[in-house]
């Protein structure tokens, strides 16, 4: 907020401001499209490096026009990397832990999916409460994390720490037994 306060107080930086966003705000958008599929993701990319460069506005040189955008593309570009790597990490789906593949439902498959299910329940069962209880309301009551943190009066990063670190665990959990069988 006292960013957006400085910037508002001096009209020379909310001009470059404003110059940055009409004049490249879409090229951000296309950049973070070459790397991220989502168009909301592509959004926070661009919000984001629209941020970075307002928090170094006073060093931005608005008059080399292709200074300018290659600078817009470079920051772009590595948010949404990051944004990419950091989805990669968390996203692990129940398919992917138990290598299961999804096809129409026969006998066979819902036995497998049925067998696959009690090893999941098991293996977070075996976890620290800790772990437990944000999985459990993640993979089983489908609830974002944001709700979760609300719901155990807990700080958002918090909540996606622990199911990051629980789905690890869960991982190591599920191939030791795999590797026991």
């Amino acid at each position: 907020m006292l960013l957006f306060e400085t910037l508002l107080s001096d009209e020379t930086k909310t001009e470059k401001a404003i110059h940055i966003y009409k004049s490249y705000y879409s090229y951000m958008i296309y950049i973070a499209g070459r790397h991220l599929s989502d168009p909301a993701d592509r959004e926070d990319a661009a919000q984001d490096c629209m941020l970075k460069l307002i928090s170094i506005i006073d060093s931005i040189d608005t008059s080399d026009e292709a200074r300018l955008k290659g600078l817009c593309g470079v920051v772009t570009r590595n948010i949404a990397k990051n944004i990419c790597k950091r989805k990669e990490k968390s996203n692990v789906s129940l398919e992917e832990i138990f290598n299961v593949e999804t096809r129409e439902p026969s006998p066979e498959n819902i036995v497998v999916a049925n067998d696959t299910l009690r090893r999941l329940v098991n293996a977070i069962e075996r976890l620290s409460p800790t772990y437990r209880d944000v999985l459990k309301l993640k993979f089983f009551n489908q609830l974002k994390e944001h709700e979760i943190a609300r719901l155990l009066d807990l700080p958002p990063k918090t909540v996606n720490q622990r199911i990051f670190r629980g789905k690890a665990l869960l991982r190591k959990s599920i191939e030791e037994e795999n590797l026991n069988e």
